[in-house]
């Protein structure tokens, strides 16, 4: 039996936490043509690719994720074996009542560790596969879709003072969302959700998948690497400047 008190905030943290971490890199590849290039290619700007943190908002009523309605969410750049694509690595740390929740993405499989217990004494703990509900290749479409449009076309009720030609738009779930491209990092908002993310000064310490403890031999993998395209090597540096909205169009 789940020891946890909310066993659908599972599966809804995991179609959002996918989301986000697809938002860091799949936007920019709407901006330009995949274009894959070799480890020994990459800049160094892509060797120093920094760590971000992703600061969740659920601004839809009674919409909370363990009780918590504002979260971050940590993630990692990691290429791939081939060394010619890129996916991130995240996790986040809830706590509610006497319960301890850690979601983990590594490698495109999700975990969930569940303890019960306060941070010094934990009683109980299971680990296992993390589903999500969210159909994954639904929101890499989305995302791949994009599309540049003015700041003036969105009206003054807009939530996000975004620089003219840094704004984007698509849809998904049936929900409209916008995304601005800034000098510090993204911001992404739509239906109940918004997401920023922030690149960090310091790398994070490598994420590694925890043990399963539920008699599951694996995770199924809900997302794989993506190809590295110019405005993806770009945007990722975490060195745009305020030119970049207009550059991010142009590369190919």
């Amino acid at each position: 039996m789940p020891i946890s008190p909310s066993a659908c905030s599972h599966y809804r943290f995991g179609g959002i936490m996918l989301l986000a971490l697809t938002l860091i890199f799949t936007l920019s590849i709407s901006t330009g043509q995949v274009s894959p290039l070799t480890f020994q290619s990459l800049p160094r700007s892509l060797h120093r690719m920094p760590s971000v943190r992703l600061r969740i908002q659920l601004t839809g009523a009674n919409m909370q994720i363990h009780g918590q309605s504002v979260f971050d969410v940590f993630a990692n750049p990691i290429l791939s074996a081939a060394e010619n694509s890129l996916h991130y690595d995240g996790f986040a740390h809830f706590i509610q009542e006497d319960y301890q929740f850690t979601y983990v993405f590594v490698n495109g499989i999700g975990y969930v560790v569940e303890s019960k217990g306060n941070e010094t004494t934990s009683v109980a703990s299971q680990t296992r596969c993390l589903s999500s509900i969210t159909p994954f290749d639904d929101i890499i479409a989305a995302l791949n879709n994009l599309t540049a449009i003015s700041s003036e076309s969105v009206g003054d009720d807009s939530l996000v003072d975004c620089p003219n030609g840094c704004l984007y738009g698509t849809s998904f779930g049936g929900k409209d969302f916008l995304v601005c491209v800034g000098i510090d990092g993204l911001l992404a908002y739509g239906g109940d959700i918004m997401m920023s993310a922030e690149y960090l000064a310091s790398p994070l310490k490598s994420i590694s998948a925890p043990t399963l403890t539920d008699g599951s031999e694996s995770c199924t993998i809900l997302a794989q690497a993506t190809p590295v395209s110019r405005a993806t090597r770009t945007l990722l540096s975490g060195k745009i400047g305020s030119r970049s909205c207009t550059i991010l169009r142009n590369l190919d």
